[in-house]
């Protein structure tokens, strides 16, 4: 199947690693251009050298802290110099740990959007009026499944989530008509370097170990087993494409059978 991928540019923020770094593997697949974002400059610049032995000369490594609104302004401005466009934004960036909301102070709780909603809200619009001069444009934020199953030890992934979920809808309906189409993936359970702090930050709460939260979580998984970056990549993929002309608006569960809501 073509998904009219070939030379489309792809801003990955948070695509230095996990899911992240999984889309920007899959989108080079595709033969797009891919600018990989992520503030640890040393690991993004791994990433970099690591996706550019495969595919020389089309990926990018723009070092950016996405709490700064200026930042992102310049690295938008940067892929635009460099390519003349930006055709998709994924939006996977973020490391929402789990925390017991009864152990969380009133700094903690007003400080949480800046985890995940903020810097997403700031590369949207940094990155849609490029798009609506071409009228073509793809926009996937990366939710997460406390958004729509909340539970008091996952008040910050619920609220970033939630907010996403929120955002997603809000964008597609008003950004559809210059054909810059809005979705969200929801994951859930994906074998990354951040399930791996997840699982720590249980282990803590709860006094088990990590062996047995692992056990006890990918138990209540009907498929018996963690996703994988590259099974979130590819659904993320689609929706990138010219494929997805028809999809908007949506958010589509990779979760392994693990969402428990309509």
């Amino acid at each position: 199947m073509n998904l009219g991928l070939k030379d489309r540019v792809a801003i990955l923020a948070g695509g230095s690693r996990g899911i992240g770094k999984a889309c920007a593997m899959e989108l080079l697949a595709e033969g797009a251009f891919v600018v990989l974002v992520s503030k640890n400059s040393d690991i993004n610049a791994a990433a970099v050298r690591e996706l550019g032995k495969l595919h020389p000369d089309r990926v990018l490594g723009v070092p950016t802290d996405l709490t700064d609104d200026a930042a992102i302004a310049a690295m938008t401005a940067q892929v635009v110099e460099r390519y003349g466009r930006i055709d998709i934004l994924v939006n996977s960036a973020a490391t929402v740990i789990p925390q017991d909301f009864f152990k969380m102070g009133d700094g903690q709780l007003t400080g949480l959007l800046e985890q995940k909603f903020n810097p997403a809200a700031r590369c949207i619009r940094h990155a849609v009026p490029n798009m609506r001069k071409r009228k073509w444009g793809r926009i996937i934020n990366i939710s997460g499944l406390a958004g729509r199953q909340p539970h008091y030890t996952v008040v910050p992934a619920a609220l970033n989530n939630s907010a996403m979920l929120n955002l997603t809808k809000a964008l597609a309906a008003e950004l559809a008509k210059d054909n810059i189409l809005v979705n969200a993936v929801v994951p859930y359970i994906i074998d990354t370097e951040r399930q791996d702090e997840t699982m720590r930050e249980w282990a803590q709460m709860t006094g088990q170990t990590e062996a047995e939260v692992r056990k006890q979580r990918v138990s209540k998984l009907p498929v018996g087993r963690m996703g994988r970056p590259e099974e979130v990549a590819a659904v993320v993929t689609f929706m990138a494409s010219e494929r997805s002309s028809y999809v908007v608006g949506t958010a589509w569960y990779v979760d392994g059978g693990g969402a428990m809501t309509l």
